[in-house]
């Protein structure tokens, strides 16, 4: 669970500075996972006039702490299931290859389509591959990783049916 890649920390905070995102979403809590304790890391920071709401993977381990990062912190079901369907700016989902198994993949692909404006990954499950293939992808090479920002416009349509099998 726990992430130690500077890269990975590096790209998390440079999207949101380039970005501007008065919304983020970050699935998998990222700043949990890094050990991070507060905004702020490698001297870079999430906004204090951003919010930040996490989708949780990670359940079983709680600090009062990541009440005062993430504005809203969240299962994924019930992100799927959230009535109000809150739309995005930006949604990060670092360590998407360990995560993506606790995900149910299609229903997070077409929320996200339908609920966000960029999506930052460091890898795509071959289900969201089939399911994007429309999508702007811009690849960033950081020394030895990869990263896909994923631009899906100003859509932000109700929920469809974008995958072909869902």
């Amino acid at each position: 669970m726990i992430l130690k890649n500077e890269n990975d920390i590096y790209i998390y905070f440079e999207a949101i500075e380039q970005l501007e995102p008065q919304k983020v979403l970050d699935i998998g809590m990222f700043l949990k996972r890094v050990g991070g304790v507060s905004r702020k890391a490698m001297n870079r920071e999430v906004p204090a006039n951003t919010d930040l709401d996490g989708i949780d993977l990670y359940c079983d381990i709680k600090l009062p702490v990541w009440e005062t990062i993430y504005d809203s912190v969240m299962t994924a079901e019930e992100f799927l299931e959230d009535p109000d369907e809150r739309r995005y700016d930006l949604a990060v989902f670092l360590g998407a290859e360990e995560a993506a198994e606790k995900l149910p993949l299609l229903k997070m692909a077409e929320a996200l389509y339908a609920r966000t404006k960029y999506v930052l990954l460091d890898g795509q499950p071959d289900v969201w591959k089939s399911c994007w293939k429309d999508v702007s992808i811009k690849d960033i090479n950081l020394e030895e990783n990869h990263y896909y920002l994923l631009n899906f416009g100003a859509k932000q349509h109700g929920y469809k049916n974008i995958c072909n099998d869902a």
